[in-house]
């Protein structure tokens, strides 16, 4: 049996690319996948945004409000993904760096815990999801742990590095071949080691679903793609994995043009 899982990064919602994500939903109720991840920074936000406070940016933040951020993406994004998959479809919604700044806006005020936590106003648990945390603290261990979700072989996540070579430092920080968000871009670096010279492991980003200009990089260049994942997997935990890229809103996937 072969499960088919579709990887879904980075949409930084309300500031999404709304062609590549139709294209993307379009492929979804297509395909009928098995499982959808949404690899983290799926909402930008705003509202708590520290860097802006950090500024004091008060312009930012007029006509902004967290509640609304949470309604919107709902009725944009998480709602009509729900219309599009099967009924059996396992659902995971793995936070990003963006939905952590809720853990600094509760470290600040505690008295808001469990009001305003993404995986409550959503009710992500009652709609079926699965919520892995960017970030959680092991009290017993005394240690954070990153959110990870493995398919067969291959390990997931939002992602960590955002230097050049990103890629390359992931494949050297795991032991496993892992897919990941986080950068926006495509890269792809192959481990090998010396004590099994057929054995490899692979690090690749995916790209996003974001607009891939930015109000706040301000026509600057940049190497983000809009793209995502879609993983077979084997009884045997094998893998293969496929990133569709999507332009001016269009891409094939098995002969058929979505968009």
């Amino acid at each position: 049996m072969i499960k088919r899982i579709v990887l879904l990064p980075d949409f930084h919602h309300p500031h999404h690319n709304k062609p590549a994500v139709n294209a993307v939903f379009q492929f979804i109720e297509w395909f009928r996948p098995d499982g959808i991840n949404i690899l983290g920074d799926a909402l930008n936000m705003d509202s708590i945004n520290h860097w802006e406070m950090k500024k004091g940016n008060k312009k930012h933040f007029w006509g902004k409000m967290l509640l609304k951020e949470y309604t919107d993406f709902d009725n944009d994004i998480l709602t009509p993904l729900e219309k599009a998959v099967p009924d059996n479809c396992e659902k995971i919604f793995m936070g990003g760096n963006h939905e952590y700044w809720v853990d600094g806006l509760t470290d600040k005020e505690p008295s808001l815990l469990g009001m305003v936590e993404i995986e409550t106003c959503l009710r992500l648990a009652e709609r079926g999801w699965e919520w892995i945390p960017w970030i959680t603290y092991d009290e017993e261990k005394g240690s954070y742990r990153r959110g990870i979700k493995q398919y067969g072989k291959l390990l997931v996540f939002h992602g960590q590095y955002i230097n050049k070579y990103h890629a390359h430092k992931t494949a050297d920080s795991y032991s496993r071949s892992c897919a990941y968000g986080h950068t926006h871009d495509i890269q792809l670096y192959t481990k090998i080691s010396v004590d099994d010279a057929k054995d490899y492991h692979t690090a690749q980003s995916i790209g996003c679903l974001c607009n891939i200009s930015p109000e706040f990089l301000k026509g600057r260049i940049n190497r983000w793609v809009n793209a995502f994942g879609v993983i077979y997997v084997r009884d045997d935990g094998m893998y293969n994995l496929y990133v569709p890229v999507i332009i001016n809103g269009k891409f094939v996937f098995e002969g058929k043009i979505f968009g």
